[in-house]
């Protein structure tokens, strides 16, 4: 039988994945993980310090065929200062980008026909 302690970290994981999809439905858990641990890291590093430089992601966001792809691009330009890829048409943006949870949940909570946020960080290719 598992023991007491492992039994609570898996308690408390469900409990934050509960709460991703509560409040960023529409990201990747696995896209939230990787940021919140690199926002960590980097309070850590600088003493409990709040960084001014958030890290590069490759942020993909898939819409919905109903999606204006016009409306898309601008709304990606507006909250990251970025003109985004465009694929598949006009259903997938592509864009690298610093990233913030803010930013994840401002993109997210558009009404813009996001279904879903991923990325992956590029952090040490892009520069920082």
């Amino acid at each position: 039988m598992p023991s007491d302690e492992l039994q609570e970290i898996r308690r408390v994981f469900r409990g934050l994945q509960t709460l991703y999809q509560l409040h960023l439905p529409k990201i990747n858990p696995a896209l939230i993980d990787d940021l919140l641990i690199r926002e960590q890291e980097e309070v850590e590093k600088h003493n409990n310090a709040p960084t001014s430089s958030p890290p590069f992601y490759m942020v993909e966001i898939s819409t919905t065929k109903s999606a204006d792809p016009e409306k898309m691009k601008n709304l990606i330009f507006k909250k990251t200062g970025l003109l985004p890829s465009v694929y598949e048409n006009g259903t997938h943006y592509v864009a690298n980008m610093r990233l913030t949870l803010e930013l994840l949940k401002a993109i997210s909570e558009s009404e813009e026909g996001i279904v879903k946020v991923s990325g992956d960080y590029t952090g040490g290719i892009a520069g920082r």
